[in-house]
């Protein structure tokens, strides 16, 4: 439920941006949020904590990626709604 709520956040963030009028106005957040997701994950895999440290981090990229791939989604739902 919480990851899903996470996701359906990340899918309203590139509607927000949907007046842009720049190409890549929506793609904005979903970048943002899947760079984060990959410094996140590369912190966590190279450079992990201790004990539960390490749990918090590996948790910490599982929501920005939840909201990213929701991000996605819905620059791509923007993206195809524009060429209509």
């Amino acid at each position: 439920m919480f990851f899903f709520v996470l996701f359906l956040i990340g899918l309203v963030i590139p509607l927000l941006f949907i007046k842009v009028k720049s190409r890549w106005g929506s793609w904005i957040p979903s970048i943002i949020l899947l760079l984060a997701a990959i410094l996140i994950y590369g912190k966590a895999e190279f450079f992990p904590g201790e004990g539960m440290a390490e749990l918090g981090e590996r948790l910490y990229f599982m929501i920005v990626g939840m909201a990213a791939i929701g991000s996605i989604l819905g620059s791509v739902i923007i993206h195809f709604l524009r060429n209509k």
